[in-house]
């Protein structure tokens, strides 16, 4: 009966886990971007690589500053290319703070839609014509019940540069 009983529970277990999984979305973050200013740009111009993300309902994700052992803080990097250099450090809009209790800290989040916005400048000898630059997000998504392990997103936001 013990041996039957220890079966059940396993198999029990089982299925609530995989309901629990079925219940997460598999990415409750999508992510957009697009370079300010929208028009053809010249080498050497600044620019502001602006980043769009949509967080599902029920969900956040922690925002660019975090508290030492806290949750994995928002990263925002451009990945090696021949196109454009970072010009400063990213910013956002403004998160909410508030207490996480899972961490026991008080935390940056952001809910819903959100934009970021990196700084950056067009390297000199950049080819006039269209072109793709490499950025990196790394986040990580959380709801009342659980956290997704972080994740890094790449994306390539499409640039047009003029003679």
């Amino acid at each position: 009966m013990k041996g039957k009983w220890l079966q059940f529970r396993i198999i029990l277990g089982l299925c609530l886990s995989v309901v629990s999984v079925a219940q997460v979305p598999v990415q409750p973050v999508q992510w957009t971007g697009t370079v300010v200013p929208k028009t053809a740009v010249r080498a050497e111009a600044n620019i502001v690589i602006e980043l769009s993300a949509e967080v599902q309902e029920g969900w956040h994700v922690y925002g660019l500053a975090q508290l030492p052992g806290g949750p994995t803080p928002l990263r925002v990097t451009l990945d090696a290319n021949e196109v454009v250099q970072t010009a400063g450090a990213p910013t956002g809009s403004s998160p909410v703070k508030k207490h996480d209790t899972a961490f026991d800290l008080d935390t940056e989040v952001y809910n819903g839609r959100f934009d970021l916005n990196l700084p950056a400048r067009v390297n000199p000898h950049s080819s006039a014509g269209r072109d793709l630059i490499p950025v990196s997000v790394r986040f990580q998504a959380c709801n009342d019940r659980v956290c997704l392990p972080p994740r890094t997103v790449h994306l390539s936001v499409p640039i047009e540069i003029s003679e």
